[in-house]
């Protein structure tokens, strides 16, 4: 029998790769919507029809970062990536993929506060501009 590397776990499922493919898609959508809340509003600047989608994405995140309820997209690329044979990372999105080690994961919840914070004040000076030009 063969020894499996300490980041994998035996595919279960015969379309492993499909998943793993999945999961990558899942975290580059993740990555996509994370983007969209922090520098939105800069697209509002040249597509003010974005404003009310980019403040309900603001809202959400703000709302899953404030009150930790965790996205719904974390579980379900870790889904993916157990059956497409792989061990899942143990932390949340935001840390493992944005924050990584500059941030102590035992302090999260402060970290997601913090960002929260900021991403709220950065757009609010973006949407001050924009109104001011209305």
């Amino acid at each position: 029998m063969t020894s499996v590397p300490p980041h994998t776990v035996q595919p279960t499922d015969p379309g492993a790769s499909g998943w793993r493919v999945l999961a990558r898609a899942i975290a580059v959508l993740h990555m996509a919507f994370a983007l969209f809340v922090v520098a939105g509003s800069l697209l509002v600047l040249n597509w003010p029809g974005l404003m009310w989608i980019h403040l309900a994405a603001v809202a959400w995140a703000i709302a899953t970062m404030g009150f930790d309820l965790g996205c719904p997209l974390t579980p379900w690329e870790k889904r993916s990536w157990i059956r497409g044979g792989r061990v899942p990372y143990e932390e949340g999105f935001l840390q493992h993929h944005i924050l990584g080690s500059r941030f102590d994961p035992a302090n999260s919840r402060r970290d997601h506060i913090v960002l929260g914070v900021t991403v709220l004040v950065l757009n609010a000076v973006v949407y001050a501009f924009v109104l001011r030009q209305a």
